[in-house]
């Protein structure tokens, strides 16, 4: 969790704390998510909350939003929804005040503990209890509504008229229309149509000043300055999109990462994050729903029609869905994130900076494998596609740094099909022979990405070539490392080894993913009539000029293809290597 600390932003939001089975223990608000969570995992007496809190925790999350006072709306929605064990308090929301607008002749604005204790239109609850008491405040001085209880005629206003508090209905000084004026204007600011409220009391004060009603429009000109003030301070999230669903998906080196985020009455209620790499084997179920679109090349927009087909099979849409995709083959409709909230969404996505503390690292693998730590490692993947453009890749580290300039790829020559032990072998082989004659320096560890059955590959190449550096291996999902004396280490259990060798494993494989990527992008620009003898780039083009398509091209003959000034022998391989791919 430390490491996760040094990724988290010096801004407003919540953030939650939760056990190995991502059951959420504890929902905090914090001006500056990074400054407390860090006095949360610096808490060392036992008799500390924070300590207890982080003791009993695996992992934390967090969401970033705009202002302490929407972390703090969120926090309260959270703990209802998670009812986390470490928080006492908001659980039970019947103890916190509401703010109604009256259903009355002339209404006023009340603070009551039971919802329905008062008819009227309900805003809250609000927590703490002074932010009820706070903006009942606020809409008596900016909309005026009047302050007594019981609405009694007078023949004199009292004191909140002449301190600018009321517009005194008591004494007829306002009528009902004006007056219902007003309450719309509070109902707008308490509902955040904060933008319609001021274009409405812009529009207003030009009526009034066109009338010659200079009072009137000073006043609404006061009303709309406390309005202006208020909302600058204070405005509320998303106010154009109150209900809404938001996806944000990016690809890099081949992997696709995302966020949802889900937006209720103008806040963020809840985040889930994404990840798809579309080779890896462990989403086999979803690999195999995304090659039924048939897509040459799987983008953001096959990721996410099955991102949001997976949302939405069994619940309710929202009002909204923007997202940063278009989506394909699917009946859900969306819109694209609006610019002005891409800046808080990319905030809100899972970003991971690998940093080491080299002491703490070196002496959890001493003390865990009771060998020296080493200076240099090595590390292979193999990525494939259903067999096809196997590569490997090899990626180095040395003294906490990944060394690019050493990196190499390897595309795998002497194996064909599905068969990853072999193309182990193939791309170990060669790579373990340059170490031999000297010509890359030794590495002092090999990190394979596989189990058992890659270890004992490596194990087997390193041996025939007398070679005395070690050997381990990392397993994925559980993240078991696989040593070449028979040991077998949990990472998780050892936070400093953990995040060293899935960075290195994730490294090794982003590398050999985009060589991956690479290579399959140049198998599919190969045309058939590459490497045929006798076909040069004059002839080629005589054959695009009258075959633009390749599927008519095959259902011609030599001989015809002859015609048109190919020679007879070239055309019938021209003809035969066509054929074999629409046949």
């Amino acid at each position: 969790m430390r490491e996760k600390l040094k990724t988290v932003p010096e801004l407003p939001g919540v953030y939650l704390f939760k056990d190995g089975n991502g059951k959420v223990l504890y929902v905090g608000k914090a001006k500056s998510l990074r400054d407390r969570l860090s006095t949360h995992l610096s808490a060392t007496d036992p008799n500390d909350k924070s300590y207890r809190i982080v003791k009993a925790s695996s992992d934390f999350d967090y969401i970033v939003v705009k202002s302490e006072r929407e972390a703090l709306e969120l926090e309260a929605e959270l703990i209802k929804r998670h009812l986390p064990p470490f928080n006492v308090l908001l659980k039970d929301d019947k103890s916190y005040p509401y703010l109604v607008i009256t259903d009355e002749e002339f209404p006023t604005v009340k603070i009551v503990r039971k919802k329905d204790s008062v008819k009227g239109e309900k805003f809250g609850p609000f927590i703490p209890p002074k932010n009820a008491r706070k903006l009942k405040e606020l809409l008596h001085r900016v909309f005026k509504l009047r302050k007594c209880k019981e609405l009694k005629k007078r023949e004199k206003p009292c004191l909140q008229f002449y301190i600018e508090r009321c517009t005194a209905p008591c004494t007829g000084n306002v009528g009902k229309r004006e007056y219902r004026r007003q309450v719309e204007g509070a109902l707008s600011f308490l509902k955040g149509d904060v933008k319609g409220l001021i274009k409405r009391l812009y529009r207003e004060i030009e009526e009034a000043a066109e009338r010659l009603e200079f009072e009137r429009a000073a006043a609404l000109r006061d009303q709309l300055l406390a309005v202006k003030e208020v909302y600058s301070r204070s405005s509320l999230l998303f106010d154009s999109y109150p209900n809404c669903d938001i996806f944000y998906l990016e690809e890099r080196n081949g992997i696709f990462n995302g966020v949802k985020l889900t937006v209720r009455n103008g806040i963020i209620y809840g985040k889930e994050t994404f990840s798809f790499d579309p080779v890896d084997p462990w989403e086999e179920n979803l690999l195999e729903e995304l090659f039924t679109y048939g897509k040459a090349k799987i983008d953001k927009s096959v990721v996410g029609t099955i991102w949001l087909k997976n949302t939405y099979r069994d619940g309710e849409f929202p009002e909204k869905i923007l997202t940063n995709f278009t989506p394909l083959e699917t009946s859900i409709k969306t819109e694209p994130i609006p610019e002005e909230l891409l800046p808080l969404v990319k905030r809100n996505r899972e970003t991971v900076k690998v940093r080491y503390d080299l002491q703490e690292l070196k002496e959890e693998y001493e003390r865990v494998f009771y060998d020296q730590f080493p200076e240099r490692v090595e590390t292979f993947d193999i990525s494939t596609l259903q067999g096809k453009a196997t590569v490997g890749s090899c990626i180095v580290w040395e003294n906490g740094k990944f060394v690019k300039d050493d990196y190499r790829r390897y595309r795998v020559k002497t194996v064909k099909g599905v068969n990853d032990y072999a193309a182990m072998e193939e791309v170990l082989t060669r790579r373990f022979k340059r170490i031999k004659n000297g010509e890359v320096k030794r590495p002092d560890l090999v990190l394979i990405d596989g189990g058992i059955g890659q270890l004992n590959v490596a194990i087997r190449v390193r041996d025939s070539l007398g070679l005395d550096f070690r050997v381990f291996s990392i397993a994925k999902k559980e993240e078991l490392v696989f040593t070449d004396d028979g040991e077998v280490v949990e990472t998780k259990k050892y936070p400093h080894l953990f995040r060293f060798f899935t960075s290195l494993r994730d490294e090794a494989h982003r590398f050999a993913l985009s060589y991956n990527r690479k290579v399959r992008t140049k198998e599919m620009l190969k045309s058939p009539l590459d490497g045929i003898k006798g076909l040069g780039a004059k002839r080629r083009k005589l054959i695009e000029k009258f075959y633009p398509d390749l599927r008519e091209l095959s259902a011609t003959t030599p001989e015809e293809l002859a015609k048109i000034g190919i020679p007879l022998k070239v055309a019938k391989e021209v003809v035969e290597r066509v054929r074999e791919i629409f046949s």
